[in-house]
């Protein structure tokens, strides 16, 4: 049984449309998709960095004034995956610890999550900042690539790489494979998930108890107590 697992937020946790996520929904909000094409085109041919995509994205959310209520304005359009308060609740009564790594936009993340927010142990993401009259003001971020958010959790759990699944669907969590734990391409969006080198294995299901055979043993039976719908074998 696996002891952690690390999710992906935005296609994976939720469902969406390929391309989809939280930056984009802003950027559709404020009618400047333009924009924000242009920028990550010049992020993806190595102009800036990430630190510097991040930078220039607020910049220009500033310009357009975006408000905080934007914030859950876009979180009630989220469907999150079928199953995720059912998986996460049984998780957190087999003491499996849930952690969510994404670099998309932290305070849609945690409204969208809802009653399923208290499962979880963390979440990392980009944090947006606003001022005193609610208009973006800033962003911070603590940790950029997914691998080394893997590498935190085992030096702070004290844990292994066996005891770990990551479950993603990117090109930006294709890093992870370097820290020898288990990989899981769920609804694969740009990533590459035919290659083993990146993941391990790869499914595609709106529903999350489809996971349950990649996190428990072979010989684990879900009883009536776990509310499971849609068990797998």
């Amino acid at each position: 049984m696996k002891k952690y697992v690390v999710f992906d937020f935005d296609g994976t946790l939720t469902i969406t449309k390929k391309g989809s996520n939280s930056w984009y929904n802003i950027w559709n909000y404020l009618d400047a998709l333009d924009e924000d094409e242009y920028l990550y085109n010049q992020y993806k041919n190595g102009e800036f960095d990430y630190k510097g995509w991040v930078i220039r994205c607020i910049d220009s959310y500033k310009k357009h004034k975006l408000e905080k209520s934007v914030m859950k304005t876009l979180a009630k359009n989220i469907n999150l995956i079928n199953d995720i308060e059912e998986i996460f609740r049984l998780f957190h009564k087999l003491d499996i610890k849930i952690y969510i790594m994404s670099q998309g936009v932290k305070n849609i993340i945690n409204i969208a999550l809802k009653n399923v927010l208290q499962y979880i142990s963390d979440i990392e993401g980009v944090e947006l900042f606003f001022d005193e009259n609610n208009i973006v003001s800033g962003a911070s971020y603590r940790i950029e690539d997914k691998q080394d958010y893997i590498q935190d959790i085992m030096l702070q759990e004290n844990c292994d790489p066996e005891d770990i699944l990551f479950i993603g669907n990117g090109q930006n969590d294709e890093t992870v494979y370097k820290t020898g734990v288990e990989t899981l391409c769920l609804n694969a969006d740009d990533a590459d998930s035919n290659n083993k080198m990146f993941w391990t294995n790869a499914i595609e299901t709106n529903t999350l108890s489809d996971i349950l055979r990649y996190v428990l043993p072979d010989n684990y039976e879900l009883s009536s107590d776990d509310e499971i719908n849609n068990q797998t074998n």
